[in-house]
């Protein structure tokens, strides 16, 4: 399965990964709404519903314009990490801020649950959209290692000081050899 999605093409990566997170960012205010409440929730009238199911509606451009589908998974750093929190931040102000305006419509005192689940929100929304990142770049690396592991050279490096280890690093990313021992 892992194959057949590294063998998409690219606009059909990025589908895959706005799918995902659409998933994930419902799952995480379902349960951001679930922990501050206590018990499961499901929402209940109109404006709400479209406030938790709108949710990806509401976060997609945001990430879009963060350029969180731009970045190549494989490669993902920090600089990418640090725009998902910047992205997610925003994501869960805007929301709340639409959250705050539900309350006001409904007239009901919620603003102690609506604050409180932004801030639950915006903390597992981080962690489910980082760490799936992170979880696809591991898997990518890990299929590419195995793949890579019977066609690379294998090398031993002479000298295990600052130059060693920099060699050492730059041929960990290489498709072409392997370090297998230092002397």
């Amino acid at each position: 399965m892992l194959d057949t999605i590294i063998n998409l093409s690219r606009r059909n990566k990025k589908l895959v990964m706005l799918f995902v997170d659409s998933v994930l960012l419902l799952a995480v205010i379902l349960l951001s709404f679930s922990l501050r409440l206590g018990n499961f929730y499901l929402p209940e009238g109109v404006l709400v519903y479209w406030v938790v199911y709108g949710a990806p509606i509401v976060a997609i451009p945001i990430f879009v314009r963060f350029g969180l589908y731009r970045a190549v998974i494989r490669y993902i750093g920090f600089k990418e990490l640090w725009a998902i929190v910047q992205a997610v931040s925003l994501y869960a102000l805007v929301l709340g801020v639409i959250g705050y305006r539900v309350a006001d419509w409904y007239m009901t005192d919620v603003d102690s649950v609506v604050s409180s689940v932004i801030l639950i929100n915006w903390l597992l929304s981080i962690i489910a959209i980082g760490g799936s990142r992170m979880i696809g770049r591991w898997l990518l690396s890990e299929t590419a290692n195995r793949k890579n592991t019977t066609e690379r050279t294998n090398v031993v490096i002479y000298g295990a000081g600052s130059a060693g280890r920099q060699l050492s690093n730059a041929l960990t990313h290489s498709n072409e050899y392997m370090t297998v021992a230092f002397i």
